[in-house]
């Protein structure tokens, strides 16, 4: 005989177990409030209807296969309101959350689609409840499936007024998510029945079996309760896109209190598409537009973040990736591209000159002169003006006009100002917002921590040169090899295109001797990463160990490659034993390093 608290033990705490295991290193303050909140409501309201239902003998338990009764329901019955819970909402969250919800929020929808779309079914689950009410008499057959879905039914009335649209934007994760642990629960119903844990009544029921020992009230139950669960995760996630875009920006100097963000969020519950900014929208959209054909990896890896870090990160990278385009624009003439960035050097002093409120910037005067999908990303920036420092963005563009002027790297010191320029700056802005963006990080190591994230991005650029040199040369006709590392020779034949004539011994010692710079100054700034808040940790982390083992590809390769990388799956490893703990701390070059030595970073 199987006892109730064996079906946990055996089934559903294991697969609760996996489920938080798998999820944990994307575990954020925001999920925590959407378990509590979730789970709080579900036990609140399940408990007097059990009880109900089992006062009025719908089904009943083997009284020896339970440890304790509270009123007409055991204890292990408490316990599966919350197991289900977790376990529904987890998988749902593992499921979405490789997307933004801001995609699936749109202000362009027609009015008369909306209000098709929300009141239709929402019509539809009340006539259904009320009419379920009337027939969940007790001691007659429709008395159990009546009771689930007048139970059921005016939940999924309300939730689809604050998702009913998102949800059906997204349907085929919705569906997902319902399907996959309706599909476990009804197999776990189905096997304890059999084994005699409980019973239906036939009394109180239709008598029709899905499958063998599995009432068609249970498969009901288990299917519509957790169509409430993933419609409740679905409005949750966009409530919380929706205070995050609208709310979150104008807040960040403001000390948040538990209440006020309940208000907001019931607040973004309410609001219907068309209430919302349509142009907001649209920038953002324009903005992972630009990333998405612009580079796919950074696209793709940004999915392990938050969805608030992710929104904001996709912000940033999307304003350095289009500044970056307005640079290396090979058909606007280099007059131009100054011009252009001088533009944009305005837009950041204007951004930056009122530190509050909302920026005043007169959006027509960069008209024609700048793409309309880049305007559309740099109005997106302004939102992470409270966050970010104005120097570090100016730091930015001076690595441009560096590249621009087609300056000389003629010693250590340039190197360093040039990689500081253009990396050690978004290093810093991205530390910025990843603090920002949730609680948990060590504010008062927030100096410290954001120099170590300089030092960082100095190391990863360092990399990338000493990666590209062959690269570099052969596309670009540049080197960024300190000119006194070089004799006259080699760095005319880098400057036409001929670096592979150098050699693959000398140029695998002018790459080493970055690469052991590099893991240098990665063995301090990794010690950062545990100062950041938790749910960004591995994130960053597999990032930079990305990085690293290109260096490491690097020290242990033969010769020197046209362009070390590493494959998809390994990528991949590296990503996995990151995010989920197999692997910590520094992960750098290992072993004798010859004769190429690290330089001094000043």
């Amino acid at each position: 005989m199987l006892t109730y608290m064996e079906v946990h033990l055996y089934f559903t705490l294991p697969v609760l177990a996996l489920l938080a295991f798998l999820y944990k290193p994307f575990f954020t303050t925001k999920d925590r409030f959407k378990y509590i909140f979730l789970c709080t409501v579900a036990f609140a309201t399940a408990s007097p209807w059990d009880n109900y239902i089992v006062y009025h003998k719908a089904w009943s338990y083997c009284p020896e296969c339970v440890t304790a009764v509270i009123g007409y329901v055991p204890l292990e019955e408490y316990m599966f309101f919350i197991i289900m819970t977790l376990i529904t909402v987890t998988f749902t969250s593992l499921t979405m959350r490789w997307t933004l919800p801001s995609f699936f929020i749109r202000p362009e929808t027609p009015v008369f689609q909306s209000v098709c779309v929300r009141y239709i079914p929402i019509v539809g689950f009340l006539t259904i409840a009320a009419k379920a009410w009337a027939s969940s008499i007790p001691d007659s057959h429709p008395f159990y499936g009546a009771c689930i879905l007048w139970y059921v039914c005016p939940v999924l009335a309300l939730l689809w007024i604050g998702s009913g649209e998102y949800m059906l934007r997204r349907w085929k994760a919705v569906l997902f998510s319902i399907a996959v642990p309706t599909i476990f629960l009804c197999w776990v119903d189905q096997y304890a029945i059999a084994r005699g844990t409980w019973d239906i009544s036939r009394r109180t029921s239709t008598g029709i079996m899905v499958l063998p020992s599995l009432p068609l009230e249970e498969f009901l139950f288990f299917l519509l309760i957790d169509t409430v669960l993933v419609f409740a995760s679905c409005a949750t996630d966009r409530a919380h896109a929706i205070v995050h875009i609208y709310i979150t920006p104008m807040n960040h100097n403001k000390v948040s209190t538990w209440y006020m963000d309940f208000f907001y969020l019931c607040w973004a519950f309410l609001q219907t598409d068309q209430a919302l900014s349509g142009e907001t929208l649209s920038d953002l959209d324009a903005t992972w537009r630009i990333l998405r054909e612009a580079s796919a990896s950074f696209y793709t890896a940004s999915s392990v973040f938050s969805f608030e870090a992710r929104q904001d990160l996709g912000v940033l990278y999307g304003f350095c990736r289009a500044t970056d385009d307005l640079a290396d624009n090979n058909d606007v003439s280099v007059p131009d591209r100054k011009k252009q960035l001088e533009l944009v050097r305005g837009f950041v002093r204007q951004m930056f000159d009122s530190k509050h409120g909302h920026p005043d910037i007169d959006w027509t005067q960069y008209s024609g002169s700048i793409p309309d999908s880049f305007i559309a990303a740099f109005r997106s920036f302004t939102r992470l003006r409270d966050v970010l420092e104005i120097k570090a963005v100016e730091e930015l563009l001076d690595g441009y006009t560096f590249d621009l002027e087609q300056r000389e790297v003629k010693n250590e010191d340039d190197l360093v100002y040039y990689s500081a320029c253009v990396a050690s700056s978004v290093g810093e802005m991205c530390t910025r917002v990843l603090m920002a963006s949730e609680p948990g990080g060590n504010r008062t190591m927030l100096k410290w921590t954001v120099e170590r994230a300089r030092d960082m991005g100095l190391a990863l650029q360092l990399t990338n040169i000493a990666r590209d040199i062959v690269t570099d040369s052969k596309q670009l006709g540049r080197s960024y090899v300190p000119r006194d590392w070089l004799t006259s020779q080699e760095s005319a034949l880098l400057k036409a295109g001929k670096a592979r004539e150098l050699g693959d011994e000398r140029l695998r010692q002018i790459a080493l001797k970055m690469v052991y710079t590099a893991d240098d100054l990665n063995l301090m700034a990794s010690r950062a990463i545990d100062y950041l808040p938790p749910s960004s940790r591995c994130g960053v982390r597999a990032a930079c160990n990305v990085y690293t083992a290109i260096g490491v590809s690097l020290h242990k390769a033969n010769g020197y490659p046209d362009r070390a990388h590493l494959t998809k799956l390994e990528r991949m490893k590296v990503t996995f034993r990151c995010v989920y703990g197999f692997r910590k701390g520094h992960q750098g070059v290992q072993g004798d390093r010859g004769k190429s030595q690290a330089f001094t970073v000043i």
